[in-house]
């Protein structure tokens, strides 16, 4: 079955999903694992070794990218071959051979196949093929012409690409069609902005919500020493955090995720701010190296404590594996309930669901009158709503007169040590 279809594949995934979803899990776990030594890599070939580690172990930090890399997503995927890539530009940088430049360009097509907006990387091989012509131009003798080497580089861009996601080509029509739906313009939550809203809203609250405000500043601290006296392989990995920033801020969408795959380079310019702070009490080296590992381990205890409460809430039902749990005790068997997006898993329960993404989409008299007794809110979805009244006022109306007029049974809220989002059960009067 390896070389042609299974056509019990799908009735197999369909009847135990688990073991499909587990070898997903596993697998965006081993990108993720393995994205800490490149960061490494890329962190002592562009900074030092110092900063290589403490880059490496900032980058392990990030409750957000910890989390994404637990599910079946690409985003652990992304850092790896991203950070693939840029430690490819540089090593095209320091030593300018045809296989490397081949190498940066098929790590760039990967990384391409697993997040189109990390087209941008295109950019920073095109960064390092002019400082290498610039190089080049200032000897009076040079060697053999570049041109061959660089147009290889963008060959395999393409190569790489489509080694990774063959599919784009053969199945051109279904590849068009997820990318109007990657493009689209509107989704709840995350629009409304204008490309400059988006820059700030990433620079000012995503990054900060990311990293937490001592690693945002040494972030910030490190971007200003980098931008003060850059070095060329630092000019690179700059270049590519600004354009990437700026890609991404052009879409007219705008999701905190989207940052994941730049926060190991946010983490080696605060590993080179914390390095440098070490380094200005001029004392012996072992004294030095002293002081830079106790800031870091104070930079790193908050992210840590973060971190725990996170595998604790995972180890602990949720609100929606607590809800769905009392409304099989406390609701009679066969009831008709209404429920939106990210509230209690009931498929395969003996009530009549209809699951909707919001339930706001019709009246409350609606529900009533299709027979509807229960109905089950998330605050994972009402908040988005509220967050924006004068864009939603019907959907905002439909909450708030649930919420002051409607019966509510039962509320499970999170904690500290369990997660999810508010749920609310609401039984509707006489219909």
């Amino acid at each position: 079955m390896v070389f042609r279809s299974d056509p019990n594949l799908r009735a197999a995934y369909s009847s135990d999903p688990t073991k499909f979803v587990l070898l997903g899990r596993l697998l965006s776990i081993s990108y993720a694992a393995l994205s800490v030594p490149l960061v490494y890599r890329l962190g002592r070939l562009a900074f030092g070794q110092t900063e290589g580690l403490i880059g490496a172990w900032l980058s392990i930090l990030c409750p957000i990218a910890v989390t994404h890399a637990q599910m079946v997503r690409t985003d652990s995927a992304t850092v790896f071959f991203g950070m693939l890539a840029l430690w490819m530009c540089l090593r095209a940088y320091e030593q300018p051979t045809k296989g490397n430049q081949v190498m940066a360009g098929v790590s760039i097509g990967l990384a391409i196949a697993t997040k189109y907006y990390m087209g941008v990387l295109v950019v920073v091989l095109l960064m390092v093929d002019v400082m290498l012509l610039r190089r080049r131009a200032g000897r009076e003798h040079g060697s053999r012409p570049l041109w061959t080497d660089m147009a290889a580089g963008a060959v395999a861009v393409l190569v790489g690409f489509a080694l990774a996601a063959p599919y784009f080509f053969l199945d051109f029509g279904s590849a068009l069609r997820d990318l109007r739906i990657e493009t689209r313009s509107t989704h709840l939550g995350a629009d409304g902005l204008s490309p400059l809203g988006n820059l700030g809203w990433y620079t000012g609250t995503a990054i900060p919500d990311s990293l937490d405000w001592p690693r945002g500043l040494l972030a910030l601290g490190g971007l200003a020493l980098v931008l003060r006296r850059p070095r060329p392989k630092q000019k690179l990995l700059i270049g590519f955090l600004a354009a990437f920033l700026v890609g991404i801020s052009l879409s007219p969408l705008h999701w905190q995720r989207w940052l994941i795959p730049v926060l190991p380079l946010l983490g080696l310019v605060a590993g080179h701010a914390l390095t440098a702070i070490g380094r200005q009490f001029r004392l012996s080296l072992q004294t030095s190296t002293s002081i830079t590992l106790a800031m870091l381990l104070l930079v790193s205890v908050h992210p840590a404590y973060q971190l725990v409460l996170m595998g604790i809430r995972q180890s602990n039902p949720s609100t929606r594996v607590l809800a769905r749990e009392w409304i099989l005790v406390n609701l009679p068997v066969g009831c008709s309930i209404a429920e939106e997006a990210y509230t209690a898993p009931l498929a395969g329960t003996g009530f009549v669901v209809l699951q909707k993404w919001s339930l706001a989409e019709w009246t409350v008299e609606d529900y009533g009158r299709e027979g509807y007794s229960y109905l089950i809110l998330s605050s994972a979805m009402y908040d988005r709503y509220l967050a924006e009244p004068e864009r939603y006022p019907s959907q905002v109306s439909f909450y708030t007169t649930l919420f002051d007029r409607g019966r509510l049974l039962q509320k499970f809220e999170p904690s500290t040590t369990r997660g999810g989002p508010v749920i609310r059960i609401y039984e509707l009067g006489d219909h």
